[in-house]
């Protein structure tokens, strides 16, 4: 009986953790002080471990959203862990897509060296307040880059109390 119950536990984890299917889970990189309204996001650029250097925390093509409460306080952390240059900015989410990076959808929202990117270890802080809602963009400004698949998908959820991290 133990074994079964063994099996089927482990087989309902594998289940739980099929990639197409939505989770929601606390996420490493996620940090929320309801107090200030602070949400605090470790941005990677090139994660490794990856299908390739064009992700932001192994995530591509919008396959991870970070949402957020209206209002708050977004720090993001950025770090670049590849050694092709990245960045980062939030545009809106909608196509065409832009091919590099330009005027961000939120002031701030924008990583230092938009087009030609950070070195490999380089790091740069976003920091901006949440807009009432929206659907944006997470999205690496060097020129094709973003077409490569390199954002993932930032909403600001009125409905939301605290943060979130959802991917797919």
């Amino acid at each position: 009986m133990t074994r079964l119950r063994f099996l089927l536990l482990s087989l309902g984890s594998l289940c739980w953790a099929l990639p197409g299917t939505a989770q929601t889970a606390p996420s490493k990189w996620l940090s929320y002080d309801a107090a200030t309204k602070t949400v605090t996001f470790d941005l990677e650029a090139g994660a490794p471990g990856t299908a390739g250097p064009f992700n932001f925390n192994g995530y591509t093509n919008g396959a991870a959203t970070l949402m957020v409460p209206p209002a708050s306080t977004v720090v993001m952390n950025f770090v670049n862990l590849d050694g092709t240059p990245h960045s980062a900015e939030l545009i809106a989410d909608k196509d065409p897509m832009p091919n590099m990076g330009g005027d961000p959808a939120i002031p701030t929202a924008y990583t230092t060296d938009l087009t030609q990117g950070l070195s490999q270890g380089g790091k740069d802080v976003m920091r901006f307040t949440a807009p009432p809602s929206g659907s944006f963009r997470i999205f690496c400004g060097v020129p094709g880059h973003g077409l490569s698949g390199m954002w993932i998908r930032f909403k600001v959820d009125p409905a939301a109390k605290s943060p979130n991290w959802v991917t797919s």
